[in-house]
């Protein structure tokens, strides 16, 4: 994936985005547990989950192993909807606009 563009002015245009895109770089939006990586070639959704030493141990064994299993408790859910910043919100609308006028869509 392209190398990320230091995006931190919500304040950029539907077009001025779509130069970002199409010249590779890629436009991260954070939500706090949730950041999406969207570029030209993809929209990915990362979750932050913070994990102890104990699973990542057991995570690495598993890997080596050929396998691969979430064996830990999730994290407690929230109650309520998500709570995000405007700028933010503003930002993955217009980014995802982006991103479908350059695809033709």
């Amino acid at each position: 994936m392209p190398p990320t563009d230091d995006l931190d002015d919500t304040e950029r245009t539907t077009e001025e985005l779509a130069d970002v895109m199409f010249s590779g770089n890629v436009i991260e939006v954070l939500f706090g547990l949730f950041t999406f990586r969207i570029s030209l070639s993809s929209v990915d959704l990362i979750v932050s989950y913070e994990v102890g030493p104990e699973q990542i141990a057991l995570l690495t064994a598993e890997l080596g192993q050929d396998e691969f299993r979430l064996t830990w408790p999730v994290a407690p859910q929230t109650r309520g909807p998500l709570l995000v910043d405007p700028g933010q919100a503003a930002l993955l609308k217009r980014a995802l606009d982006a991103r479908s006028s350059l695809l033709g869509r």
